[in-house]
């Protein structure tokens, strides 16, 4: 299969940088993580702990990414913040994925089961868009000066990467 590499999701997918690349690392870690540590709560609920897990990392890579590119796209002021739409709705997707197999795959979960994973979801979904929005807010600082690490800072074109 070839890949048009003029295509604009490609081209928003390139332009990340190294820190939107190191971004979407990040998020498979944390999936990962997590999923380990719902290991034995999973298992106990009817949930299959391996699918959990594949699901887990399947959704985490295209969620970081499109986390990444909706930021891109929303703190660039010569496009319109509908073009950040499609990506959204994937990082919405992806976020919502691994949570929708538990509550499908489980069996008989306790109330207050539910009522965790639900506040579990609201936490970092709540956050994940609190984080998102910071980072559209902030200036960006590929364009004025050296990015810091602690930043995550999404390069406006592929020739101000530091990678």
């Amino acid at each position: 299969m070839r890949v048009n590499r003029n295509s604009p999701i490609i081209r928003d997918m390139t332009s990340l940088g190294g820190f939107g690349r190191a971004w979407s690392v990040g998020i498979v870690a944390f999936s990962a993580a997590r999923a380990l540590l719902a290991w034995p709560a999973l298992a106990r609920y009817g949930v299959n702990p391996w699918l959990f897990l594949a699901i887990d990392l399947l959704t985490a890579p295209p969620y970081g990414i499109s986390q990444a590119v909706t930021v891109k796209i929303l703190r660039d002021p010569d496009r319109p913040p509908r073009d950040a739409l499609g990506w959204c709705a994937m990082v919405v997707a992806m976020f919502l994925a691994p949570y929708v197999y538990i509550f499908a795959a489980s069996g008989e979960m306790p109330a207050l089961a539910y009522a965790g994973l639900a506040a579990w979801m609201v936490l970092f979904g709540v956050l994940a868009v609190l984080r998102t929005a910071r980072q559209v807010r902030e200036p960006n600082e590929s364009q004025n000066s050296e990015t810091l690490v602690h930043h995550i800072a999404i390069p406006a074109s592929p020739a101000e990467s530091p990678n």
